[in-house]
């Protein structure tokens, strides 16, 4: 989450933030890996994952945002689908996530969103490019 919203914040490539910190956390092998995946698929994604945020929070244009609380949508939307994290537990992780580092009402809108996505078919959401 760190990694992604701090890309975001310094506009650097994050697979680039990615080596700087693996080197620096030192991570063990698989965590690293995970890691590498995770910000492989935002980064790669990001404009798809950005305009289904759009869909999902109309009353919120992904512009103007809280940056943090789009690192963590975009992480939790790319681990759904991916379909290698059972749906609930990237739900939840991203909700505690927002209750821990954002603003007070973050938390209910990703619970929000996020659950749209999962209804709505995550793989038959309305595809963000028309």
């Amino acid at each position: 989450m760190r990694l992604i919203y701090e890309a975001d914040m310094a506009q650097r490539p994050p697979l680039e933030l990615l080596d700087i910190r693996e080197r620096e956390l030192s991570l063990d092998a698989e965590t690293a890996a995970y890691a590498r995946v995770l910000v492989e698929s935002v980064s790669a994604n990001r404009d798809d994952l950005d305009a289904a945020i759009g869909l999902l929070t109309p009353a919120w244009p992904v512009d103007q945002m809280a940056r943090l609380d789009v690192a963590i949508m975009r992480i939790a939307l790319a681990e759904i689908d991916a379909g290698q994290t059972p749906v609930a537990v990237a739900i939840n992780e991203a909700v505690e996530l927002a209750k821990r580092y954002c603003a007070a009402g973050a938390a209910p809108m990703i619970n929000g969103a996020l659950g749209s996505y999962v209804r709505q078919g995550a793989a038959a959401a309305p595809d963000p490019r028309g």
